[in-house]
């Protein structure tokens, strides 16, 4: 199980990058909660972190297990709207990056998602 304290941090990292390209879609919209149910954060707790969106900045998590999973959940949130936003691509790249992971496990995520998204 993963402890509380990681998944609030996954769920900042995931609204600093929705903001990324300026404007939430309604599938980043459906993730976003998704993810803040899956979290355990209550509504204030939700509506404070999106007031202070423009603040956030990536928490770098210690296991490379749980970088692992914040990239991929970083890689679907960026393809949630259908799109990849070349500012959210770079984001995440830049993320990869601090997080000591190579690049090509972004483009290996988009394939799998894409696969996923075929079926």
């Amino acid at each position: 199980m993963i402890p509380y304290e990681i998944k609030y941090e996954d769920f900042k990292n995931l609204i600093a990058l929705a903001h990324s390209d300026e404007l939430l879609s309604h599938e980043e919209m459906i993730l976003i909660a998704e993810k803040a149910l899956d979290a355990g954060l209550n509504k204030t707790q939700v509506d404070e972190i999106l007031k202070n969106h423009p603040s956030l900045v990536f928490t770098i998590p210690t296991d490379e297990a749980t970088r692992e999973i914040q990239l991929a959940d970083a890689v679907y949130l960026m393809m949630a709207d259908g799109q990849i936003h070349d500012r959210e691509y770079q984001i995440c790249l830049s993320y990869a990056q601090r997080l000591e992971l190579d690049a090509s496990y972004i483009d290996h995520a988009i394939d799998l998602v894409k696969k996923l998204w075929e079926k």
